[in-house]
C-alpha cells in the first residue's frame, strides 16, 4: 500500500512540475529573480524621474525668482527710450529744415544734361 501511495505522490510531483516549467515557458518573466530584476528597474525608472522633477522645479524656481527684476529693467529701459525719443524730436525737425533750407539754394535746369550731375561734381563747377 505504501508503493500506491508513493506513486501517486510522485504523479502529482510530476504534475506540478510540469505545470511549473509551462508557466515559466510562457511567463514574459521567467521566474522569481527575472520579477525581482524587473521591479528593481522599475524603481530605478521612478527614481530617475523624481530627480528629473526636482531638477525641473528649481529651474522653474530661479525663474519665478529673475521675473520681478527682469520686469523692473524693462520698465526703466522703456522709460528711458521714451526720453531718447523726446530728446530725439528737435533734432530730427531741425534736420528736416536744414535739408529743406539746402533745397532752395540748389539750381536746376530740367532741360540742362547737368542738372542730372550734382552741384558739387566738378562738371557743374566749370559751367
Amino acid at each position: 500500500m505504501l508503493d500506491f501511495a508513493r506513486s501517486a505522490l510522485r504523479s502529482a510531483l510530476g504534475v506540478e512540475q510540469a505545470v511549473q516549467a509551462d508557466v515559466e515557458r510562457h511567463s514574459p518573466i521567467a521566474g522569481p529573480h527575472r520579477i525581482d530584476e524587473k521591479l528593481h528597474e522599475a524603481v530605478e525608472a521612478l527614481h530617475r524621474t523624481a530627480d528629473s522633477m526636482e531638477r525641473h522645479v528649481a529651474i522653474l524656481e530661479t525663474l519665478a525668482t529673475s521675473l520681478p527684476p527682469l520686469t523692473e529693467s524693462v520698465t526703466q529701459l522703456t522709460a528711458q527710450i521714451g526720453q531718447l525719443l523726446e530728446l530725439g524730436a528737435p533734432l530730427q525737425a531741425a534736420e528736416r529744415d536744414i535739408s529743406r533750407l539746402g533745397g532752395l539754394f540748389r539750381r536746376r535746369h530740367p532741360d540742362s544734361p547737368d542738372s542730372l550731375e550734382s552741384p558739387d561734381s566738378p562738371s557743374a563747377e566749370a559751367s
